[in-house]
């Protein structure tokens, strides 16, 4: 069986892997990849141009998940609703529709709880967790990365 700390490591290369191939093709600086010499009247290089393209948002968003994954974590604690109908953390970290979020959520009966990561949406009248609708956010343990 893999261990677990094994495979954590090999993500760490695979980011460092990402960073270089990203830097390589221009991604980060153009996203469409107009930094990268390519002969637009060749119908191959126009395919693999467009084909990388795909490969590198993909790569890019891997490299992301990668990173978040080791930010350590800043603050953990119970949300409360505050004055103006928004959900914070006693450090005072906000969240609003859009934001990522960590949350422990307890699973089926006689599971240990476990962090999920989600978004915060609001349907009009209060803030709810994406996939979790259910769960109230009032006194949900979260945590800050």
């Amino acid at each position: 069986m893999a261990e677990l700390n094994m495979a954590l490591i090999q993500m760490k290369g695979l980011k460092y892997r990402i960073d270089d191939i990203l830097n390589v093709t221009t991604y980060d600086e153009h996203a469409d990849l107009r930094g990268l010499h390519a002969d637009h009247k060749d119908s191959d290089q126009l395919f693999q141009l467009r084909e990388l393209k795909s490969i590198m948002r993909k790569l890019a968003d891997i490299g992301g998940s990668i990173e978040y994954l080791f930010r350590p974590v800043l603050e953990t604690g119970a949300l409360h609703r505050d004055e103006n109908g928004e959900y914070r953390t006693e450090g005072g970290y906000c969240y609003r529709s859009g934001s990522l979020i960590e949350a422990l959520l307890q699973g089926d009966s006689g599971e240990i709880p476990c962090w999920v990561q989600t978004k915060v949406e609001y349907d009009g009248e209060d803030y709810y967790l994406a996939g979790y609708g259910d769960i109230p956010m009032e006194g949900l343990n979260v945590r800050v990365r």
